[in-house]
This record gives structure tokens, C-alpha cells and sequence, in this order.
């Protein structure tokens, strides 16, 4: 088993682009001093909220290189996604992130010749953890993405014994209330949602979401309030965590998968960070939506930073 103490809250960072679609490094200097400054250790490159299954691997490696000198720079950890493509791609993604010493890496299944058990999922990870053999490997689970769903107890035990890399799930909290009683190892669990101080309560304070990239301090707060035992403040700040997420969500006419471009037009408006529009085949919401996506942030008192 590798070494491995990436735990707590890791920020789901957004992957900035030009207006024309082409990736914008420039920005992600000042996002990542403005999510150090806010409490953030942790951060995920290139997951959904990275948009890397749009991105093609030439590309995933020079995001993953201006991350990995901000973490040099900042000393913050990093977990790169490298899965949502071809096995060949997703391999080479796999062997580079070893290379340049990410703290782990995180798979998708296959998405086309979908695994139809625990044990085919295996395998197929064994195969991605074979690429980065000193890298842990966190499984991410989205069936509602990937279609995958599989007898989860059974999964993280035949993962636990076939692949020494291994060190955890991305999932949701149902999920991992399923799998608490079999952690081990240093594993984690880590929330894939905003859903925070109901997880950690019920011992899940890792997690990977959308809205530590875009609400650090307030994540934060609802995390420590948790695990303090601070129950009203807990709830308060919870609280106002879903009204936030609920405001954005419902502006971008979520669940029709308008999530990351409704994400990416609150994100730029309540921090002044430059990471533009979505890339295709996803696209950016109109004009109307994103004036009252921030009328509400500005009720809610989030507004522009810089």
C-alpha cells in the first residue's frame, strides 16, 4: 500500500477557457492563491467541474503542469483526474501524473464498454493503477455520468485486495454510509456533493465538490463548525451553503446538465476570476439567466471581488 494523508476538503477546480474555446492558463495562479488564502489545502484538477473528458491529453498535461508549479509555489496537495477517455489516453494521463508527482490520481470507469460488475470495475482499475504504480488511486463514482453502478461493499473489498494503490471512493453520501464499517488503510470516502455537515457528522470530512472551488471559506467554516460539534452554527452555515447551490442550480435550469455553466457564471462573478465559459459540447448560459444568477448572489451578499 502507498503512502497516502490527502484528506479533508479538496476544491473541484474549474478549468478556465477563452471566449473561443481554447484553454486559459493565465488565471489559475490568482485561483489558486484565492483558494489558499480561503483555507483550501486540497485540489482536484480536472474532474467534472475541470471539464477533462473536453479536454484531449496534450492539454490535460499543461493544465496539470501550471497546477502543480502553483502547488510547489503555495504548497497545497494535488489530485489530478485522469480518466473519461480511451484506456490508451487515460493511461498516458496516468503514467504523466506519476511523473510529475501528483499526490493521486482519480478514474472514471470505462464510459463506452461499461464495466458491468465490482469485478470487471476492478480490473479495469487495476489496469490505470498498473500506469502509476507509487500514485494512489481514488475511484470516482458517478452512475449518474457513467452509467455504472455496482455492488459497492463487494467493489471495495476486491479493490482493497487486488489493487495496492487504492485508496478510496468519490461518491455520494448513501454510498458511503454503505462502505463506513470497511474503511481501512487510511481510505476515504470523499462527498461528491455540497452535502457537508450531515457527512461529516455521520464521519465522512473528506470531499471533492464544485463548491470549495467557489465558496472555500464558507466550506471550510461548515466543515470545522461540524467537526466541533457546533451544531446550530453547523446547521446555519449548511444552510446557507444549499441556498447558494439551490440559487445557482435552479438559475441554470438544472438537472437539463447545466451545472458547470451556471457553476462557471457564479464562480466569475462573485470572485472576478477570469474562468469564462464552458467548453463545447457543453454551453454557456444566456444573458438573462446569468443577470439573475448574480441579482441573487447579490441578495445572498456575494458579489464581486475585484
Amino acid at each position: 500500500m502507498v503512502s497516502f494523508n490527502m484528506h479533508g476538503i479538496i476544491a473541484a477546480a474549474f478549468t478556465p477557457f477563452h471566449q473561443d474555446g481554447r484553454v486559459n492558463l493565465e488565471p489559475i495562479p490568482a485561483y489558486a492563491k484565492y483558494l489558499v488564502n480561503n483555507g483550501i489545502k486540497n485540489i482536484l484538477v480536472g474532474g467534472t467541474t475541470g471539464e477533462f473528458v473536453s479536454l484531449n491529453v496534450e492539454e490535460k498535461k499543461t493544465v496539470l503542469d501550471v497546477w502543480m508549479k502553483e502547488a510547489k509555489a503555495l504548497q497545497f496537495k494535488v489530485m489530478v483526474h485522469v480518466g473519461g477517455a480511451p484506456l490508451p489516453y487515460v493511461l498516458e494521463m496516468a503514467k504523466y501524473a506519476e511523473q510529475v508527482k501528483v499526490d493521486a490520481i482519480l478514474t472514471l470507469p470505462e464510459l463506452y464498454f461499461k464495466p458491468k460488475n465490482a469485478e470487471e470495475l476492478v480490473d479495469y482499475l487495476h489496469v490505470v493503477a498498473n500506469a502509476a504504480p507509487s500514485t494512489p488511486l481514488v475511484y470516482y463514482n458517478n452512475p449518474g455520468m457513467s452509467g455504472v453502478v455496482v455492488d459497492y461493499p463487494a467493489f471495495y473489498k476486491l479493490a482493497v485486495a487486488k489493487i495496492p494503490t487504492f485508496m478510496g471512493i468519490k461518491a455520494d453520501l448513501p454510498t458511503a454510509n454503505q462502505l463506513a464499517d470497511l474503511l481501512s488503510d487510511g481510505r476515504k470516502i470523499y462527498i461528491t456533493n455540497h452535502v457537508l455537515a450531515p457527512s461529516v457528522l455521520m464521519g465522512h470530512d473528506s470531499s471533492i465538490a464544485t463548491v470549495s472551488a467557489m465558496f472555500p471559506r464558507l466550506v471550510v467554516d461548515v466543515v470545522e463548525a461540524s467537526l466541533a460539534g457546533d451544531l446550530e452554527k453547523a446547521r446555519t452555515l449548511q444552510s446557507k451553503l444549499n441556498v447558494l447551490v439551490n440559487t445557482i442550480a435552479t438559475e441554470g435550469k438544472f438537472p437539463p446538465n447545466c451545472f458547470v455553466p451556471s457553476m462557471k457564471a457564479a464562480m466569475e462573478y462573485v470572485t472576478g476570476i477570469k474562468v469564462g465559459p464552458p467548453r463545447l459540447p457543453q454551453r454557456p448560459i444566456d444573458d438573462e439567466c446569468k443577470n439573475r444568477i448574480q441579482q441573487k448572489m447579490k441578495l445572498l451578499g456575494y458579489g464581486p471581488q475585484n
